[in-house]
């Protein structure tokens, strides 16, 4: 067998040559990742700013053009649909939500068991995918059983045909008054 030609001798060191082709890669390594970041923070700087000033609209209060109606008979009047109709598409909102928190609620209960479980044997980088899916999967159920919890609320205020702050109709007025918590865990059948 050959020994390899491109092998250097021994007593002499091999010089970095700079040639075209390796001028051009660091150029790229350096300017394409600038470009990418100038991109990137073009394109997120006037999101995030449309999501502050969307923010600030939001939690600034409710302006004189803010819809507020007077009793149960306006609102039910200006959503354009029978009560029959509304409480239906409530019922079926508040199911849909409600299958979504307990499809990924129990997942996430189910990780988090076998995880502690499985204990020490688990690496690291093992938790850390775990409790990421972990993470993702409660906060799909905290968002299921919030939306949940709204339209059982909707739903409360439909049946019991108070709306307004005159009628008692307030989200305060229905957690006091309802076992809320059941109510949304179970689907409304308790």
């Amino acid at each position: 067998m050959k020994k390899s030609d491109s092998a250097a001798p021994q007593g002499s060191t091999k010089k970095a040559r700079i040639t075209p082709k390796r001028v051009g890669w660091i150029a790229l390594n350096v300017v394409l990742p600038a470009w990418e970041i100038s991109s990137v923070t073009r394109h997120a700087g006037r999101n995030v700013s449309r999501l502050w000033q969307r923010i600030r609209d939001v939690t600034a209060g409710r302006g004189a053009g803010d819809y507020r109606p007077a009793d149960w008979s306006q609102a039910v009047a200006d959503s354009g649909m029978a009560p029959a109709r509304l409480a239906r598409n409530f019922r079926v909102s508040r199911w849909i939500w409600w299958g979504l928190m307990w499809l990924t609620g129990l997942p996430a209960a189910g990780f988090l068991l076998m995880l502690t479980a499985a204990g020490s044997s688990v690496s690291g980088t093992g938790w850390l995918r775990v409790g990421c899916v972990v993470l993702v999967l409660l906060l799909l159920a905290a968002t299921g059983f919030v939306q949940a919890l709204k339209a059982s609320y909707r739903l409360w205020q439909l049946t019991e045909k108070r709306v307004s702050a005159s009628e008692a109709g307030s989200f305060q007025a229905y957690l006091q008054e309802t076992r809320w918590c059941r109510q949304v865990l179970s689907g409304g059948l308790l």
